[in-house]
């Protein structure tokens, strides 16, 4: 698999809302260090099950889309 990896837009969004929820639902104050490190293990470990699944849904829709293509042709066949 691929390495997961974000612009450093996606990653100071990631750090801003994850100090923000920690603060408003933990009373825990995340500095920039530890918000960074708790995002890279979630990179790490949480990121292959979101990417998986992302595959696993374009994979049925695609298929949804073939199946109904399929059935389209179908109708416009001449016999």
């Amino acid at each position: 698999m691929q390495e997961i990896t974000l612009t450093q837009e996606q990653r100071e969004l990631l750090r801003r809302r994850l100090e923000t929820y920690c603060e408003a639902n933990f009373d825990i104050e995340l500095g920039q260090f530890d918000a960074e490190f708790f995002i890279d293990f979630i990179i790490a470990q949480l990121g292959p099950v979101f990417f998986n699944a992302g595959i696993d849904e374009a994979i049925r829709t695609h298929l949804a889309y073939s199946d109904r293509i399929q059935e389209e042709m179908d109708l416009r066949k001449i016999y």
